[in-house]
């Protein structure tokens, strides 16, 4: 079995849940998705004229402009000095504040003569700073314009090299007649990283092209006619003709670095996978063209040390806007229009018609029913201030171009609701993470401050609020996933938080006695990634700091984490020898185990004598990198041997949800075990669109609520005695008894929180959550 680390699925989820506001408001969020066409370079066989070929000496290479970090994967030592070579021409011509992260990996190539292929790790689109909100923008180009890493823990750019290739490893740029420079195929993949890359589809059996997300490269490809590829919209002959027929290049930086001549693209017939479209036409530029770095073919011999000015001039015209052509009639009308509940204001949400960017649409007019007041919007939701609570509201909407407006569609009504006020417990937290407990009988909340990377702990003592700073001393960030237990013996209580070294991906665990604080790394500063397949465990160097929860039982602490590096579940048992580290799933399908990729998403309590931990677990994902089957499993023991595990799927296809598990949570209800999670129905993906909740070993389906008229659910999710908390359209909403009683807790939007709770105070049910950048309670 061969283990693999999917983390797009939840940052698919987090960032499609945007919330975007109206024309003169800056963009509060961007959408994404995972890049799937790769760049390919091929080796001839062919030699040229050594004499005629550049060396080292003469390489187009000048102060750095941009730093690049570069991760290595099974690249032998000796080939690493090429890749830094290749990298630092690039950071000579690449301009950025934003440092560029690349992912090298050194492997057999599947596909017969590839020298080497390479694509950008995710686009990115509608961020803020990008120069047109209908095209999606390649990682490294998308940080630049956006001035900040759009996905901090994902590499920028994935390169792959043949590793059964006849490489010439050295920088000097003198390879054999029949060796390939490695240096210059290094320089031509990170182009296609970069973003030298369509992101246009070929159906080779109907011979049929489409293009669903259409990038700035794929805006300025046209044809002999004056069109581009972002006219073009459904699948259609006509677009897989035109990606078999005569291409060039419109960009105006691109047109002059080829002496006022529109560049001509490779597009043979028949159409090459990872070749066609996505390079300059190889008949038209010559091996001893300083532009023919970039076409589809390398030559033995063949040697470059600069990106060439038409592949710059190209990466530059695509930091520009686009000229757009003008819409041919009017726009088709939005779909899957709806309006969303909010205390003084609503959201309306639609989808824009299939072929928004044909339709050339500028804006989208709301019009209030029954005031008749209009206002305008340029994308969905759409919210609509200053109304009343407790009036009811249908909203009209229309998509708008230079031609007129649409057909109008009316939403449903809605009844505005008003919601609880917010009391600050800490004004200098942006906490997206978080865990409650009691210690020493006092409330107390753990928690990252994303802002500052520091772990913080409020303790609530004579209706005061302490704040006080965990693992001070730290200079790493510690933002990431929080638990918290508590341990208490005849003579002593401890406090024991579990948090995440995000720069060393390590799982650190802070003791408090009452006095003070003990730190230790429990796991993820090993010798080396230890394999799934070993028995006996011990510590790894896998990256650990993606989800961890523990729990308290009669058998002692116990912390259980997700090995990002391999897919599978962790834990570790605190002993009198110290920690005791074991596989609990995801490494075998004996036992009712699974080999699904587990552990995104987890939770855990103890109930007496029993631990209980639910986690999800990815099963298979579609081309888009997004999960398409997934289940929720429960995990439950009353000891802290492995071998005492009991497994049992909670939820998941087989209960005809596609995809359960997006979010997980565990709590106590009376002597019961609660469990709550979110799913999606397969016309929802990559979506959830359910909440699902059960009491362990008693319900025997799992619950459902739905809750459309509230907008999307999504993180956070908490469940306790009381009811439900959970993420609807990233605000904060509730769920009692009854899908009746769900309400609107504060209409503030959670800006990227993962992680909220509930707390009682002398009796009084309190949501605790991050609003503003603040540290809040919110009244039940």
């Amino acid at each position: 079995m061969q283990k693999r680390s999917f983390k797009t699925i939840l940052v698919v989820l987090s960032l499609t849940l945007s919330l975007l506001t109206p024309a003169s408001a800056p963009a509060l969020s961007f959408n994404t998705f995972p890049a799937t066409n790769w760049g390919y370079i091929y080796g001839s066989g062919k030699t040229t004229n050594l004499n005629t070929a550049p060396t080292s000496q003469n390489a187009d290479i000048g102060p750095a402009k941009s730093k690049w970090n570069i991760d290595f994967t099974d690249v032998p030592s000796e080939a690493r000095p090429a890749f830094q070579y290749a990298v630092d021409i690039w950071a000579s011509h690449f301009e950025s504040t934003i440092p560029v992260e690349v992912e090298a990996h050194w492997e057999p190539s599947t596909l017969n003569g590839v020298l080497g292929s390479a694509r950008p790790s995710d686009y990115f689109n509608a961020f803020d700073g990008a120069p047109d909100a209908d095209l999606w923008y390649p990682a490294a180009l998308a940080n630049k314009l956006a001035k900040t890493d759009l996905a901090p823990t994902k590499p920028d750019i994935v390169l792959r090299f043949n590793s059964n290739a006849l490489w010439h490893l050295d920088v000097d740029g003198k390879p054999g007649r029949f060796s390939y420079d490695l240096t210059s195929v290094v320089l031509h993949e990170i182009g296609h990283g970069l973003g030298f890359l369509s992101n246009a589809e070929y159906d080779p059996f109907f011979g049929t092209g489409y293009i669903i997300q259409p990038t700035p490269y794929d805006a300025y490809v046209e044809l002999p006619d004056g069109r581009r590829f972002t006219d073009f919209c459904a699948r259609s002959v006509e677009l897989g003709k035109a990606m078999t027929s005569p291409l060039a290049w419109s960009g105006p930086l691109g047109i002059t670095a080829n002496n006022n001549t529109k560049p001509k693209l490779y597009s043979p017939k028949p159409y090459e996978e990872g070749s066609s479209i996505t390079h300059l036409d190889e008949a038209t530029f010559k091996s001893t063209s300083p532009d023919s770095v970039m076409t589809p073919v390398l030559d033995a011999g063949e040697v470059f040390r600069s990106p060439g000015p038409i592949a710059l001039a190209i990466l530059d015209d695509m930091l520009q806007k686009p000229p757009a052509t003008p819409a041919q009639n009017l726009p088709a009308k939005p779909v899957n229009v709806k309006a969303l509940v909010g205390d003084k204001y609503a959201l309306v949400t639609f989808d824009s018609p299939s072929c928004r960017r044909i339709d050339r649409i500028t804006g989208y007019k709301v019009t209030i029913n029954p005031s008749g007041e209009t206002r305008t919007f340029t994308a969905s939701p759409a919210r609509i201030t200053g109304l009343k609570n407790g009036t009811n509201y249908t909203f009209t909407v229309t998509a708008e171009n230079s031609n007129g407006q649409s057909e109008p569609v009316t939403t449903n009504q809605v009844t505005l609701q008003s919601s609880a006020t917010t009391k600050t417990i800490d004004p200098k937290a942006n906490a997206k993470y978080l865990a409650t407990g009691t210690y020493k009988n006092n409330p107390v909340i753990a928690y990252p401050d994303a802002t500052t990377g520091k772990l913080k702990l409020a303790t609530l003592n004579k209706n005061t609020w302490k704040i006080s700073t965990v693992d001070n001393k730290s200079t790493k960030d510690l933002n990431g996933p929080v638990s918290l237990c508590v341990t208490k013996t005849k003579t002593a209580e401890n406090l024991h938080i579990f948090y995440t070294n995000k720069d060393d991906k390590d799982l650190r665990h802070a003791t408090y006695d009452g006095k003070k604080w003990k730190y230790e790394t429990v796991d993820g500063n090993g010798e080396n990634i230890q394999s799934y397949k070993e028995l006996l465990r011990r510590k790894t160097a896998s990256d650990v700091s993606v989800s961890n929860a523990c729990a308290v039982t009669a058998s002692g602490l116990q912390v259980f984490y997700r090995d990002e590096s391999q897919g599978i579940l962790l834990g570790a048992s605190l002993t009198k020898n110290g920690w005791v580290y074991e596989i609990v799933d995801g490494d075998s399908q004996a036992d009712d185990r699974t080999t699904g990729d587990v552990g995104f998403s987890l939770s855990a309590v103890a109930n007496g004598r029993t631990v209980y931990l639910i986690y999800d677990s990815v099963l298979t994902l579609s081309s888009s990198n997004y999960a398409t089957q997934g289940e929720v499993r429960v995990a439950q023991r009353n000891t802290i041997y492995p071998e005492d595990w009991q497994y049992k799927t909670l939820d998941g296809p087989d209960n005809g949800v596609a995809v359960a598990g997006y979010d997980v949570m565990l709590a106590k209800s009376g002597n019961k075990v609660a469990a709550a999670w979110l799913s999606a129905s397969g016309n929802r993906l990559p979506n959830p669109d359910q909440i699902r909740f059960s009491i362990l070993d008693e319900d025997y389906t799992p619950n459902s609520a739905s809750v459309e008229e509230f907008g999307t659910p999504g993180s956070p999710i908490v469940i306790d005695n009381k009811g439900l908390l959970f993420g609807c359209e990233k605000r904060l909403c509730s769920l009692g008894n009854s899908a009746a009683s769900a309400k609107l807790v504060n209409g503030a939007l959670l800006d990227g929180v993962k992680e909220s709770a509930t707390l009682t105070i002398n009796k009084v049910r309190y949501a605790v959550t991050s609003i503003k950048k603040k540290l809040v309670l919110i009244k039940l």
